[in-house]
């Protein structure tokens, strides 16, 4: 192929213009020895081209991937387009749960104190006969609590040990 001939290809070729044939032409002439000086980054050009080649990308699926794409947005729409519909199912039901609630609260009866006893003095008798018994359970119960106090001591006698120690401790401290 003459020089002036490659020549015409490759700015046919770098301008778009160029066919497939012209192309296969021009690959060819670079993937020979012996090219030009002025060449050799152009020829390195085509290499590079041939090389990404054997390196293809994955097959990319364009219909799977738009289908996913709409699938999404589909999702998203219908979400959004029943969110204020939510919004407003559970406004009533909270309005009617709590109206339901003030209604059971309203009503309900007020519970009626009657007296048991019809003459005060009995009344007054066995209330405090219960209140008696009420004394000797929690009398019996505290006794028990008196051995505290004895604790109490101790732990105070505890403390001012540990106190003792803590002064001894920082003044080994402070000899080293």
């Amino acid at each position: 192929m003459e020089y002036k001939e490659i020549e015409k290809l490759l700015n046919r070729y770098l301008e778009g213009e160029s066919t497939l044939e012209e192309e296969a032409l021009l690959k060819e002439y670079f993937s020979r020895p012996g090219i030009p000086v002025e060449h050799h980054e152009t020829q390195e050009m085509f290499r590079y081209f041939d090389v990404a080649k054997q390196h293809s990308a994955p097959p990319f699926d364009i219909t799977n991937e738009l289908n996913a794409v709409i699938e999404n947005e589909w999702k998203k729409e219908t979400v959004n387009r029943f969110r204020p519909f939510y919004a407003w199912i559970g406004s009533a039901a909270a309005v009617l749960v709590i109206s339901f609630g003030i209604f059971q609260y309203l009503s309900k009866p007020e519970p009626v104190i009657k007296d048991t006893y019809k003459d005060p003095k009995l009344a007054y008798l066995e209330t405090k006969q219960a209140l008696m018994k009420i004394s000797r359970v929690m009398n019996h119960n505290t006794a028990k609590l008196k051995y505290l106090s004895n604790m109490d001591a101790s732990f105070d006698q505890v403390q001012k040990v540990a106190k003792i120690d803590k002064i001894v401790n920082s003044v080994k401290n402070q000899e080293k």
